[in-house]
């Protein structure tokens, strides 16, 4: 299924995005993005990587999505690559007709396999608002082959509000590619399913919605360290209900403010814990009832002991004031990815990489 056939999303109170603000710095996403960069996939570019901008009109729902960037790979049944967007940017490009206002913003990575079956959706989306005209999308994800033959990613984006206007638009710039590193075989990757339903976050818990379990080392690997990522979107409860979640609030909402943070366990075959357990970076930040979508992104490197076989890989996310938040599922909103590196070195075959024309400007 093609991004743009996606379903549509419903309206909602505030304007909303479907997802998450990432509001980091240039250095802060290459920062985030360059522990994925395990060995580069030799003969198997991923798309040219345009440079350049895409204008997005303003629509009134997040799909249809804009093809931006495209990308293909001959795989065998069994390969994994790490999959990674480089950093580029969501600015407002113009109010139009229409008044200052919150924008849903989205960039989606869609994945099918031989037989056109979609095998991975990882999604980004935040406001931008009068206040926060900007931010930084980056997407993380784990393509795990099926079977044999070519594998192909397309990134898609769109740019709608509720209060859409006569030349509203929003512009795209950066480097607009899908970048592919291999990994080693047991690389995992795991996400909140949608059969679990979305969690209600409560003022002064602490939440753990997205553990697992994961391998320490793959067969003939060695003791290495391996990188762990996590991107999860978390949203403020804006309306009673909403989510089919969210409980009366406060009537004068100014947001919430949030604590979030990985912790990895080494276990032995035993089931024991291995050494002490590695922690990221705590990370703080205040999520503004305009903002209503905040995007966790974490990412450590786990040095594995000899005793350890597996790791248990637990998120931690604490809202510390305000609103009430919600952690959802499904739909590639929220993806941790444990990366082993290769046992060995080794080729793969040249893809087909395609460049994406950018969008006019109006459509």
């Amino acid at each position: 299924m093609p991004p743009q056939s996606l379903p549509r999303r419903p309206r909602r109170p505030f304007r909303r995005a479907v997802l998450v603000p990432c509001l980091l710095g240039l250095f802060g996403v290459l920062a985030l993005l360059g522990p994925l960069a395990v060995l580069p996939v030799a003969g198997a570019r991923a798309a040219a990587a345009p440079h350049g901008e895409v204008t997005l009109p303003v629509q009134r729902y997040s799909t249809p999505l804009t093809a931006v960037a495209s990308a293909s790979w001959r795989l065998s049944a069994g390969d994994r690559l790490a999959l990674h967007t480089p950093a580029s940017r969501f600015a407002v490009g113009s109010w139009g007709a229409g008044r200052p206002t919150n924008i849903g913003t989205t960039l989606l990575l869609a994945c099918t396999d031989p037989e056109g079956r979609r095998v991975l959706t990882a999604h980004d989306g935040a406001n931008l608002t009068p206040r926060e005209p900007d931010r930084l999308p980056a997407i993380r994800a784990l393509l795990v082959a099926r079977g044999k033959g070519e594998y192909r990613c397309t990134l898609g984006a769109s740019a709608y509000s509720t209060a859409h206007a006569k030349g509203m638009t929003v512009r795209l710039t950066g480097r607009r590619t899908v970048i592919g590193t291999r990994v080693g075989r047991a690389s995992a990757t795991w996400t909140r399913p949608a059969a679990r339903g979305d969690l209600l976050l409560r003022p002064g818990r602490t939440a753990e919605p997205m553990n697992g379990l994961a391998a320490a080392a793959g067969p003939g690997a060695g003791r290495r360290a391996v990188t762990v990522a996590v991107d999860a979107e978390i949203t403020t409860c804006n309306a009673d209900g909403a989510y089919r979640v969210c409980r009366p609030r406060d009537p004068r909402p100014d947001g919430s403010a949030v604590t979030s943070w990985v912790e990895v366990r080494r276990l032995d075959a035993a089931g024991g814990v291995v050494g002490a357990p590695v922690t990221s970076r705590v990370e703080r930040r205040r999520v503004s009832a305009a903002q209503h979508h905040a995007m966790l992104h974490h990412t450590l490197r786990v040095p594995v002991p000899a005793r350890a076989e597996r790791l248990d890989v637990r998120l931690k996310v604490r809202v510390d004031a305000g609103d009430d938040m919600v952690f959802h599922a499904g739909y590639g909103y929220a993806r941790t990815v444990v990366l082993q590196p290769p046992a060995a070195p080794s080729r793969l075959a040249p893809g087909s990489p395609r460049r994406v024309p950018a969008a006019a400007s109006g459509r």
